[in-house]
């Protein structure tokens, strides 16, 4: 955590904050000299900052995309290789299926609270885009353990999930390239959140 005391610098060409006891000759990220440094100020108000520096969002999306590149590895090793650990691939694939949506709705969730957090509204075209893809996912999402329930040994039920997969996938790959730009930047001054000001 930043100690509120010492003054803070960022380098100017990549944007990298740090405290005035940590500056060294060059900077740490980009390897430019110290002098690209100026001192920095926070914008944010420190109970946002203290919850964005939790990280919960970026952490929590990769949670179901992890879950998914199992299921579709292990359903696509089955596919092509029936007769190779045909009990333990499908058993993965079918756990994984089942808490899928779980883990979607944590990172939809989480995901909410950081853009109402960092741009202290919902309504940006960006986090518009944001939502409608996580929404896709999540839609997405509901369907591989029902379909896993439905019986994961037919060809139809296998095809289905990789195809919900897929389009999970899809919609995964788009809100990492649109939130990635999003990790270092947000509105000044406080917000208030379920009547509780940050």
């Amino acid at each position: 955590m930043i100690n509120k005391e010492e003054k803070l610098y960022i380098c100017k060409p990549c944007g990298y904050v740090m405290k005035e006891s940590e500056l060294q000759d060059i900077c740490p990220a980009c390897g430019l000299p110290k002098k690209v440094f100026e001192q920095y100020k926070e914008r944010m108000s420190p109970g946002r900052r203290k919850i964005l520096h939790l990280d919960l969002h970026p952490i929590a999306v990769h949670f179901p995309q992890t879950t998914l590149v199992f299921a579709l590895q292990a359903l696509l090793i089955n596919l092509f290789f029936p007769n190779f650990y045909p009990e333990t691939l499908l058993g993965t694939a079918k756990f994984t299926a089942v808490i899928f949506p779980f883990t979607v709705l944590g990172a939809f969730l989480s995901g909410l609270i950081d853009g109402k957090l960092r741009f202290k509204s919902l309504t940006t075209p960006i986090l518009k885009k944001k939502i409608i893809y996580s929404t896709l996912m999540l839609i997405a999402s509901i369907f591989t353990p029902l379909l896993a329930w439905k019986g994961i040994d037919d060809l139809e039920t296998k095809i289905l999930l990789l195809i919900c997969g897929s389009i999970a996938l899809v919609c995964g790959i788009v809100l990492g390239h649109v939130g990635k730009r999003l990790m270092n930047i947000g509105m000044g001054g406080a917000v208030k959140i379920w009547g509780r000001k940050f």
